[in-house]
């Protein structure tokens, strides 16, 4: 959970963890060659998943390295995304698959080098995947006439590096380095004996914990940040949130009404693009209201923090003509799992904020997309105006919101963070990574948004980074 939690700090930033994890590879590398005992010639790297990662990268990054033998992760963007397999934060590289990159293409730029991909059996990763990147590799190999330089072993059991793979890969580097191959039983070390300071902590030996460097680098950003006026600030967010200049008035279906909290609230499933659908709710004070979309005059849009329903069974504002929406991920299309999986540090949430990334999208942009959308519709529908309202997530859905809607008269914030460079200095943040726009502290925090709102703002009792 701890690689999460700095990689979502480091979004903030516009940082990349796997970057951060690649040059302590290389400065390790750089160690190790100043050793006299070591043959500069003859390096090779080899790790198990989380170091199966690094070995991917360091073996595309760094050309000092001889061989290579990733295990346990190699496989297909594709087929994590198919498996619903939440990965590492450092396991999502900004904009990989919107430049049309794939897990193999770091292999093959370490081509011809020695290259041996590890997998077992029943790994999580798929092997599926595995093995199409070995093949897509044979053809690179073939082309370069190295084909006896690539090789694929399958272990025959789960996730790691056990003695099978630990065996294939002693094989191989000893033949690429010229040694020959003794088998050798060894026995596991004391984990005492392991240890390179006397707790095993860096932290407790002096180092600056990760955090600390964050903010740091936070605290910097701000005083870089120039100050723009709002026509500025609006193009830079329409483009760091990932918008289009252009939207479209939004198809929506009627759905059944349903009565909560001892009121009936008709339902709309708009379509906000191709395949996504926000979910309206509207409080109606006659059955066949519901049926229609008619507004007249101003009305209130209120966005929750993670359910419509939710929010209206705790208590909806009292205004007569009031709407809540559940963008993509919130509400009546959370993912399996529910709540759980909005703030669980690996949910499906945190996967889908991993893949927006990957895409050169952002997730808490996406649903900004969703809301702004939903205020269009309601404009073609008689609204003459629209005040916002979002609690806890949904405040920062509506901060974004109401900055960018000329529309929006009047925003209420509940329970919103305060700043985001805030969340930079705590140890722990509980908000989940959905919330954390990507490079947002390049750009502005949230009270220099604040200040360049030209309408009417309430911040009603904010949350820290604990969510309280």
């Amino acid at each position: 959970h701890a690689h999460n939690m700095e990689g979502k700090q480091l979004d903030l930033l516009g940082e990349f963890f796997g970057s951060w994890r690649a040059w302590d590879g290389i400065r390790a590398l750089d160690y190790l060659l100043s050793r006299p005992e070591v043959d500069p010639e003859r390096v090779g790297v080899t790790g198990n998943s989380g170091g199966g990662t690094m070995t991917e990268w360091l073996f595309a990054l760094d050309d000092r390295f001889s061989f290579a033998a990733p295990g346990c992760f190699v496989s297909t963007y594709i087929a994590n995304a198919e498996n619903e397999l939440p990965q590492d934060s450092e396991q999502y590289p900004p904009d990989i698959l919107s430049r049309g990159l794939e897990m193999a293409d770091f292999l093959a730029v370490g081509a011809p080098k020695p290259l041996l991909l590890l997998g077992q059996r029943y790994d999580y990763f798929d092997t599926r995947g595995l093995k199409k990147a070995y093949v897509d590799l044979s053809k690179i190999y073939g082309i370069l006439g190295a084909s006896d330089r690539l090789n694929l072993f399958v272990g025959p059991r789960g996730h790691g590096m056990h003695a099978e793979n630990q065996e294939a890969v002693v094989r191989f580097f000893s033949k690429w380095a010229g040694v020959e191959y003794r088998e050798v039983r060894t026995q596991p070390l004391d984990p005492k004996e392991l240890l390179v300071t006397g707790s095993g902590e860096v932290v407790a030996e002096g180092a600056t914990p990760i955090y600390e460097i964050i903010d740091q680098r936070a605290a910097s950003l701000r005083m870089r940040r120039r100050r723009r006026d709002p026509r500025s600030l609006g193009a830079r967010l329409i483009k760091l949130l990932g918008l289009p200049g252009q939207r479209k008035l939004p198809h929506y279906r009627v759905l059944r009404p349903r009565k909560i909290g001892g009121e009936t609230w008709g339902r709309y499933a708009v379509e906000t693009e191709e395949g996504i659908e926000a979910i309206l709710f509207r409080r109606v004070h006659r059955p066949e209201e519901a049926y229609t979309l008619e507004v007249k005059g101003r009305c209130l849009l209120a966005v929750p923090h993670v359910s419509s329903e939710q929010e209206i069974s705790l208590g909806a504002p009292p205004e007569e003509k009031i709407f809540f929406v559940d963008p993509r991920g919130m509400g009546e299309s959370l993912p399996e799992g529910g709540e759980s999986q909005v703030f669980h540090p690996y949910g499906l949430d945190y996967m889908f904020h991993g893949l927006g990334v990957m895409l050169s999208e952002d997730y808490l942009g996406r649903r900004t997309f969703d809301v702004l959308q939903v205020i269009d519709l309601l404009l073609s529908a008689g609204a003459d105006a629209v005040d916002l309202y979002g609690r806890g997530q949904g405040s920062l859905i509506a901060l974004f919101t109401g900055f960018l809607h000329p529309s929006v008269k009047r925003v209420r914030l509940r329970n919103c963070p305060s700043s985001f460079e805030e969340w930079c200095l705590a140890p722990i943040v509980n908000w989940p990574s959905s919330c954390f726009p990507r490079g947002i502290l390049r750009l502005a925090d949230i009270p220099e948004i604040l200040s360049q709102m030209k309408k009417p703002v309430e911040m009603i009792d904010p949350w820290g980074p604990t969510m309280n």
